[in-house]
């Protein structure tokens, strides 16, 4: 299984940038990593045989996931997908007869994913910050305002940036993840974002990023100093776009799946999270049709 696995990597590798993206390689070398030391643990030896692979070798791994490692029950699950994407190889090619995936349940649990609520936007606008830390606010700002993910955010330049046929600038993006273009018209405080940084020296790109990790880190920090008793990570910006600053505005699903650059609406229905406020204000609306 060991060798099935790395062969996988290798071709993956050698595709990154035509059909792989660099992240998600990186994550079947992760998972490989986990097959690694649970053979070495559970087995003690350094690889298995394709027929000893079967329904036990797949709970085992998935348990080991879940006690020996990080991985929460979505990380486990993620893992567990890239082992079966390499057991279906094996599957076609004949070189196992049964799978050993029948029986497992593919489970995610539907995450909280955090964003921020109107008034919380506006206290990350005037909280005072360090230089260092108010770059970090304001690259998450523009994700607020724009929905573009961090991936997205550290190849935009001034090519992306058009007038639409309103007259009004819009960003023209193909998304990194999916190369779905997303067509974003720019609202005021984002154009107000891009004037602030545009002039300067960052290597032909608008906004100065680092590392998504370290990004991470910087935003903990603003969330504390802003009172935010919340765990907030870069992609908790596209769930308030698509909550707050969208959805919540009476902007259609559609549209806001359109410029989320998704292909299907059930994906935008992950990020949709429609308030109390929201849900007042349109009963409000049938109530006056009771009266």
């Amino acid at each position: 299984i060991i060798n099935v696995f790395e062969h996988n990597n290798s071709y993956m590798n050698s595709l990154i940038g035509k059909t792989y993206k660099k992240g998600s390689v990186k994550n079947f070398h992760t998972t490989l990593k986990h097959i690694k030391n649970f053979i070495k643990k559970a087995y003690n030896t350094n690889d298995l045989l394709l027929s000893k692979i079967n329904s036990v070798f797949i709970r085992e791994f998935s348990q080991f996931l879940l006690t020996q490692t990080k991985c929460n029950q979505n990380g486990m699950m993620k893992n567990m997908q890239r082992l079966k994407k390499v057991i279906n190889q094996c599957i076609v090619n004949n070189w196992i007869s049964n799978n050993p995936f029948h029986g497992f349940r593919m489970n995610f649990k539907r995450s909280n994913r955090e964003f921020l609520l109107q008034n919380e936007l506006q206290k990350l606008h005037n909280v005072k910050l360090s230089e260092t830390l108010d770059r970090i606010r304001d690259i998450f700002l523009f994700s607020c305002y724009t929905g573009l993910s961090y991936t997205d955010i550290c190849k935009f330049n001034r090519k992306h940036i058009k007038k639409g046929n309103d007259g009004l600038f819009w960003i023209y993006i193909t998304r990194d993840k999916t190369n779905i273009p997303s067509n974003i018209p720019l609202l005021p405080p984002a154009v107000k974002l891009i004037r602030k940084h545009i002039n300067s020296n960052y290597a032909g790109k608008i906004f100065a990023v680092i590392s998504n990790q370290k990004t991470n880190m910087h935003l903990h920090t603003i969330s504390v100093l802003c009172g935010f008793n919340k765990k907030l990570t870069f992609h908790s910006a596209r769930h308030t776009f698509a909550t707050t600053v969208t959805l919540s505005n009476g902007v259609p699903i559609e549209t806001v799946s359109k410029m989320l650059g998704h292909n299907n609406i059930k994906t935008t229905q992950i990020y949709a999270r429609v308030l109390d406020s929201k849900v007042s204000a349109d009963m409000m609306i049938l109530r006056q049709k009771f009266i």
